[in-house]
């Protein structure tokens, strides 16, 4: 990405994010609003009520964080699967009718879900220092994941964006799919409390992978390297493919809009 490339990107990113809020009477404050909410919610209510039915010894401070945690990389997920399929036909315009390089507008949803990604990991971060619980390496170990979170979603971005314009049902899809991903991974309730037998199937899931490398990183400062090799082979397979695929459908998408 060149620089003209870059300052473009920046100034779709700057428009989607004020689209976003555009009439409301707090703004782009609603970027903080959310997760703020979620943290103090998950503190006095999830932090009680579901740590005694999953039977966690963790104090409601620390299980709220890994809620949090394991909500942020969701989140950022379900922001990019929510918006990619309807991308190129909500931004039919600038794709027919501009000069800007149609490999840009799929990375602005990844974009936004770096800036949302950031503010809850912000608040983890700052609970994490006032409990003193904070180590230095936590940042260090987080990065290489946020890296391998941004390709993934990049990839998907990518893959839903090129078939989003040929099959619109994708987009009534996505919070179903969503529903199931949350669900079926340790998101919103610990790996531990997942029963033995199904342990194996949980460990071969993407999303466990993703947010055990964000709560290991984050609240232990543990790097775990089975789930980085694991997911970064992942995306090794799914990005070329999901590039290919968007360059090769990308002459017969703008012919249907």
């Amino acid at each position: 990405m060149n620089i003209g490339s870059s300052a473009l990107f920046w100034q779709l990113l700057q428009r989607e994010l004020k689209e976003r809020y555009v009439g409301t009477a707090l703004g782009i404050t609603w970027l903080i609003i959310p997760p703020l909410a979620m943290l103090v919610v998950y503190s006095l209510v999830f932090g009680e009520v579901l740590q005694l039915r999953l039977h966690t010894e963790t104090n409601s401070t620390q299980f709220a964080l890994a809620l949090l945690t394991g909500l942020a990389a969701f989140n950022a997920l379900a922001e990019v699967l929510t918006r990619a399929p309807n991308l190129l036909i909500e931004r039919r315009d600038l794709l027919l009718n501009s000069a800007l390089p149609a490999a840009l507008l799929p990375l602005i949803p990844v974009g936004v879900s770096l800036v949302l990604e950031s503010i809850a990991i912000s608040l983890v971060l700052l609970v994490c220092i006032i409990t003193e619980s904070f180590h230095w390496q936590a940042l260090a170990y987080y990065l290489p994941f946020l890296i391998l979170r941004l390709a993934l979603t990049t990839a998907l971005a990518y893959l839903l964006a090129a078939f989003g314009v040929f099959l619109r049902d994708l987009r009534q899809l996505m919070p179903a799919l969503l529903n199931v991903l949350l669900l079926t991974a340790p998101v919103v309730y610990p790996l531990s409390a997942v029963p033995e037998s199904w342990q194996v199937w949980y460990q071969w899931h993407p999303l466990t992978a993703l947010v055990e490398g964000y709560r290991s990183a984050l609240l232990q400062a543990e790097f775990r390297s089975d789930y980085f090799l694991g997911l970064g082979l992942l995306i090794l397979l799914v990005l070329p493919l999901s590039l290919y695929s968007f360059n090769s459908l990308l002459p017969r998408a703008r012919y249907v809009l």
